[in-house]
C-alpha cells in the first residue's frame, strides 16, 4: 500500500515538471491570459464532474471568504507565470517559482505562528541568492531586459503561491474532504480568471499546438497531479512530500531539454543549485517538527 502512496507522489511530480514545458508551448500560442482560463475551466469541469458522480458537491465551501481569498492569489499568481514565461525560459520558471517554499515558511510564522529557525533563515538567504543570479543570468545589467522581467513576474508567481499555500494549510486543517477543497479552489480561480481574460486578453485566437497544450495542462496537470498528490500525501506524510518540488525541478529541466532544447546557461546551473539547496533545507527543517 504505501508502494502506491510513494508512485502517486513521484507520478505528480513528473505530470508537474512536464506542465512548465507544456505550458510554454501554450503561450507561444495562445494569449496567456486565454491560456490560464481555458486550463482552468478544463481543470473545474473535470474536477465538478467527479464530485457530482461521487456525490460529494457541497456549496458550502463555495461561502467560505477564506477560499475566495485563496482563488485570487491562485488566479493572480497563474497569470503572472503564463505572462512571465513568455518572456522566459521553462527551465527558469521551475526555478524560480518553486523558491515559493523558502517563503513559505517566512509567512507561516507571521500567519500560522509557526516558529522560524536558523535554518529557514539560512535557506532564505540562499534562495534568494540563486533568485538574484537566475533572474539576471549572472550579469546585474540585465536587469533592464524583457527576460529579466519575465523572471520577475515567474517569481512573483511563486511568492503568491506561498501566500496560497499557507492559507490553503489552513483551511484543510478544518476541512476533512481534500477533493472539495480542492475543486473549490479550482473553480473560484476559474470565476475569478473571467473577468481578467476579458479585460486582458488581446487574442482569441487558439490553434492546434495551444489548444492540445490548454487541455493537457487543464486536465492531466491540473485535475490529475492534484489528486495523485493529495492520494500521495494521505499515506506518505511529509517527508515524501518534500521531495516533490526538488522532483519537479528535476523533470521539469529533462524535459525543457528534450522537447525545447533548453540548455541551461552556467548562471542557471549555479542559481539553481542555490535554490535547490534552500528547498532542501526548508523541507529537512519542516520534517524534523
Amino acid at each position: 500500500m504505501k508502494a502506491k502512496h510513494e508512485a502517486a507522489l513521484i507520478a505528480s511530480s513528473f505530470i508537474w515538471g512536464t506542465s512548465f514545458v507544456s505550458a510554454k508551448i501554450g503561450v507561444e500560442h495562445v494569449d496567456p491570459f486565454l491560456f490560464s482560463l481555458l486550463r482552468f475551466a478544463l481543470a473545474s469541469f473535470v474536477l465538478l464532474l467527479i464530485l457530482i458522480v461521487t456525490k460529494r458537491f457541497s456549496w458550502r465551501l463555495f461561502e467560505n471568504k477564506l477560499i475566495w481569498a485563496i482563488a485570487g492569489f491562485n488566479a493572480v499568481a497563474l497569470e503572472l507565470q503564463h505572462l512571465g514565461m513568455t518572456m522566459t525560459s521553462a527551465t527558469n520558471a521551475v526555478l524560480l517559482i518553486d523558491i515559493n517554499v523558502v517563503f513559505v515558511a517566512i509567512i507561516a510564522f507571521f500567519i500560522l505562528v509557526e516558529e522560524i529557525s536558523k535554518k529557514v533563515i539560512l535557506g532564505l538567504a540562499s534562495g534568494l541568492i540563486g533568485v538574484v543570479i537566475v533572474s539576471t543570468n549572472g550579469d546585474l545589467s540585465a536587469i533592464l531586459t524583457g527576460s529579466f522581467l519575465g523572471n520577475v513576474m515567474v517569481f512573483c508567481a511563486g511568492v503568491l503561491w506561498a501566500f496560497y499555500i499557507v492559507y490553503q494549510k489552513e483551511v484543510l486543517m478544518r476541512e476533512q474532504d481534500i477533493l472539495l477543497v480542492t475543486c473549490a479552489v479550482i473553480l473560484t480561480t476559474t470565476i475569478i480568471l473571467l473577468p481578467l481574460t476579458f479585460l486582458f486578453t488581446g487574442d482569441y485566437q487558439i490553434d492546434v499546438p495551444g489548444g492540445v497544450s490548454a487541455i493537457y495542462t487543464g486536465i492531466i496537470c491540473t485535475s490529475l497531479a492534484f489528486l495523485l498528490y493529495n492520494y500521495g500525501l494521505k499515506g506518505m506524510g511529509a517527508t515524501m512530500a518534500s521531495i516533490i518540488l526538488l522532483l519537479e525541478i528535476i523533470f521539469a529541466m529533462i524535459f525543457a531539454f528534450l522537447i525545447l532544447q533548453e540548455i541551461p546557461t552556467v548562471a542557471t546551473w549555479i542559481g539553481g543549485g542555490f535554490i535547490i539547496f534552500a528547498i532542501a533545507v526548508i523541507s529537512m527543517n519542516r520534517n524534523r517538527k
